[in-house]
């Protein structure tokens, strides 16, 4: 029997073009149905330091203060198994919309 879920919707945005491509390829769907995506590393302003799986950390500079704290959540979520990528998805030149569920018990 598959559990109930809710989707959530995270619209985010980049600083620029080029920093919502770095973002969007760094949540790309691996082999194995999840994201390379494994922690955040650091937080400073509107910059989030997002560390992978193969241990590599990237910096992504968003729009502002409360975007960098949205992908913060978002990843952190992620990571302790309360929500679950499901696709990305392009707005505009610098916006990208992440879309997750939450599994409900």
């Amino acid at each position: 029997m598959k559990m109930p879920s809710v989707q959530k919707f995270n619209n985010i945005i980049c600083f620029d073009k080029y920093e919502k491509e770095k973002l969007m390829g760094l949540f790309s769907i691996q082999k194995d149905d999840s994201v390379f995506v494994m922690d955040v590393e650091n937080l400073i302003e509107n910059e989030i330091i997002i560390k992978l799986k193969d241990k590599s950390c990237h910096s992504i500079m968003l729009n502002d203060k409360n975007n960098a704290y949205s992908l913060f959540l978002l990843i952190k979520d992620i990571k302790d198994n309360k929500r679950r990528f499901i696709s990305l998805e392009n707005l505009s030149s610098n916006v990208i919309q992440i879309i997750t569920e939450t599994i409900l018990f």
